[in-house]
């Protein structure tokens, strides 16, 4: 569905049509057709204002609601502390270097047509994290629905949910989301019956 912006009659007069489409994008419908007619029994000077008006309030509100999602995708995330990609230095060493380009492309590609998926692998210190986070805050930006969480926080939850009859509650939540991102695989030891629980899901 294309979308409409402040861009879209930067420069001009915003018509009709520009209108009837924000307000449709704000779920509006109704209040395009009453409009049109109201509209049609104006003077030109008082449509004129009363469309500009109008479209500006729409816009705002169009922007209004789309930071309250990121910001509510963000807080749901659970990131800890946010990470962006700007703030990363690829150069630091040459095997974050060597990804450098792949890992670009993957996160320049996140859409809601187009969600992330990918495995970090490496030593300590190289960024991993970082780079998790990077690409979770991104999808949040793109109003995707994202949770970051340690191995051991998902393993420890889900043990306590076995023992209280509540697991398939639990599994729910690392369902939901549309982007799962689980960090410091690495660092943990499974037994059995922790590997049964983290994979079962």
């Amino acid at each position: 569905m294309q979308t409409t912006t402040l861009s879209n009659y930067s420069g001009s007069e915003p018509d009709a049509e520009t209108l009837s489409s924000l307000l449709g994008e704000l779920r509006l419908k109704h209040w395009a057709s009453g409009l049109n007619l109201d509209l049609a029994e104006m003077m030109p000077e008082q449509r004129s204002m009363m469309l500009r008006y109008l479209t500006k309030w729409a816009v705002t509100e169009k922007s209004e609601r789309k930071a309250a999602i990121i910001a509510s995708r963000i807080r749901s995330a659970r990131f800890k502390r946010i990470q962006t990609i700007d703030r990363f230095d690829f150069a630091h060493h040459k095997a974050t270097a060597a990804v450098e380009k792949q890992y670009m492309s993957l996160y320049n590609s996140i859409g809601t047509e187009n969600l992330p998926s990918a495995v970090f692998t490496g030593n300590a210190g190289l960024g991993k994290t970082h780079l998790a986070r990077a690409l979770g805050y991104a999808a949040c930006q793109k109003g995707i629905s994202v949770l970051f969480l340690t191995t051991a926080e998902m393993v420890n939850h889900l043990a306590h949910a076995q023992k209280a009859f509540n697991l398939e509650s639990e599994l729910s939540r690392y369902r939901r989301p549309q982007v799962l991102i689980i960090d410091e695989l690495g660092y943990v030891t499974l037994d059995a019956q922790a590997s049964n629980l983290f994979f079962s899901k």
